[in-house]
């Protein structure tokens, strides 16, 4: 029984409990639903997040504008990214080879991700100062500040300018303080403050060895401080020798130095000569070319810097060196001329020969032929057309041969003088030539000789009836010539100064001026009073004293 009965105690408490159950699920199921709600709408938000930032990666531009410094020569897609997650598929679409690094400038560079291109811009800047060294200098009284002798060195990507404060009166021994600037074009500046050395005395000067040195060397101002600095010190430089020199001076307590240099850059002095050999023959050397080779050191050495051809016929440049001991070098160039010898002995002493009649001739005396190759030869004279007998122009024939066959041939002009027999032989074969009238006579005389200038040589009448040219003397004297053969008396005149001749003929008993110039002045009147003579000598006249008169 009281199994029963706990049994059926167990039964109801089972009941009772499944009761409970079942009156308690709704609330359980009403709050199960709110905690879903909100985990759906935590998840919901979650995945817009996670959307908003898919599409602002995907979005976004990729790209944004760089700035790089002048001098830079490469960039990359890389340098445009706005986030490194885009470097595996950035490309950079501008080709490098149309930027010009080389200047400052803007420009649109075009790039692309996943195929969807950017356009951006690339700045080249230059925001670098110049790199510079400075150097503080000496100058003189009087130098004018030039900016630039501060500077050694300076560059810079961009064109640069230099420029200092000024210094108005650089006149006093001390040192000044200027402020040297280097500014580019986009002002960028360095600058530094530079000290600017006034002094009396050169700093370092270079004399050339074996050149003169004296205070007028290494003193700026002579008259003003020639005197500190002393003889002694100048007499320290021997500038026969190579070497540094300090000389020194102590002014107010304050010392000087200037170094002297004695340096040999000068090469040597070098003089050359041109050369002329025969096929088969060669030059002695170097030497066969060189004039002279000196130098202020003393020892200079030559040198063949051409290798000659012996066997080229004509010219060729040959090049000669000269070093000195302190290795100055020079190079000059000459000429050597290979020639065949086609050439025959030359003539010397075979000047024009003027002989008197039947003077005996040594054709050999002071005579000589030389051959360029073969030296003194030995030479023939055909002197078989030479008349030494009779007055007139001859010739001797001179001959010489070389062992090659060349031979020269000279014509020796031989002239026999004339003397008085010859001239008086042939006016009177001029004169058979002529009429016996006077004016005959005279038209001879105009129409054969022409006018030139010359007076004859000493002899008239034999130059104008050889020559056949002559001035007015000639004509007259070569008239009063004819006219004498002829028998009539006749004299020479002249005007005052000298500058006219004619002559004056007796023609039935009263003398007459005649002329026998072949001037259009002297024709106008044939036979000629005094008066009719002066009007035709436009103003000159004669002495009237000491010609007789013509009626």
């Amino acid at each position: 029984m009281e199994e029963n009965k706990r049994e059926e105690d167990n039964s109801l408490k089972k009941q009772k409990i499944k009761k409970k159950e079942i009156s308690q699920k709704p609330e359980k199921t009403k709050k199960l639903s709110k905690k879903v709600k909100i985990l759906i709408g935590i998840v919901a938000m979650m995945l817009l997040f996670v959307l908003a930032i898919i599409l602002f990666f995907i979005l976004r531009p990729k790209f944004r504008d760089a700035t790089i410094e002048l001098g830079t020569t490469q960039i990359a897609a890389d340098n445009f990214l706005v986030s490194t997650i885009y470097e595996k598929e950035a490309k950079l679409i501008t080709p490098l080879e149309e930027i010009d690094f080389s200047k400052v400038a803007d420009i649109d560079i075009t790039l692309s991700y996943r195929d969807k291109e950017e356009t951006v811009k690339l700045h080249i800047v230059d925001t670098t100062p110049p790199k510079v060294t400075f150097q503080n200098i000496t100058r003189y009284t009087g130098y004018v500040v030039n900016a630039d002798d501060f500077v050694v060195d300076k560059s810079d990507l961009s064109e640069m300018h230099v420029e200092s404060t000024n210094i108005e009166d650089t006149n006093e021994y001390k040192d000044y303080i200027v402020t040297v600037t280097v500014e580019d074009v986009y002002g960028n500046k360095t600058s530094k403050d530079c000290v600017l050395t006034i002094n009396w005395l050169k700093q370092e000067v270079t004399v050339e060895q074996g050149q003169p040195f004296t205070k007028e060397n290494v003193i700026v101002n002579m008259e003003k401080d020639a005197d500190k600095l002393s003889q002694e010190e100048i007499e320290k430089v021997d500038t026969g020798k190579l070497g540094e020199y300090i000389l020194t001076a102590m002014v107010d307590g304050v010392k000087y130095e200037c170094k002297v240099i004695v340096q040999d850059t000068t090469p040597p002095d070098l003089q050359l000569k041109d050369v002329s050999i025969y096929v088969g023959q060669k030059v002695n050397g170097k030497d066969s070319f060189i004039k002279s080779a000196t130098d202020a050191s003393g020892e200079v050495t030559t040198n063949l810097k051409t290798e000659i051809d012996y066997s080229k016929i004509g010219d060729q440049e040959i090049v000669i060196e000269a070093i000195d001991k302190n290795n100055n070098k020079i190079e000059k160039t000459c000429k050597l001329t290979i020639k065949e010898d086609k050439e025959g002995p030359v003539f010397s002493g075979v000047g024009n020969l003027n002989v008197s009649k039947n003077t005996k001739i040594d054709y050999y005396s002071g005579v000589s032929a030389k051959d360029a190759r073969e030296g003194k030869k030995e030479f023939s004279v055909d002197a078989s057309k030479v008349d030494v007998s009779k007055a007139g122009t001859y010739y001797a024939i001179y001959t010489s041969l070389d062992s090659k066959g060349n031979k020269t041939t000279y014509k020796r002009k031989v002239t026999v003088k004339h003397d008085a027999a010859d001239v008086s032989a042939l006016v009177k074969e001029m004169s058979a030539q002529c009429g016996n009238g006077v004016e005959q006579i005279r038209d001879f005389v105009r129409n054969k000789i022409t006018y030139g200038h010359s007076y004859g040589d000493g002899d008239p009448v034999w130059y104008g009836f050889t020559k056949w040219t002559g001035n007015c003397y000639v004509h007259a004297l070569c008239f009063q010539a004819l006219l004498q053969n002829k028998g009539y008396e006749t004299k020479l005149i002249w005007t005052t100064d000298k500058t006219h001749y004619w002559n004056m003929v007796k023609i039935n008993g009263n003398w007459k001026h005649m002329d026998a110039t072949p001037d259009r002045n002297h024709r106008k009147i044939s036979i000629m009073n005094d008066e009719q003579r002066l009007s035709t000598l436009s103003g000159r006249t004669w002495d009237r004293n000491a010609f007789p008169k013509a009626n």
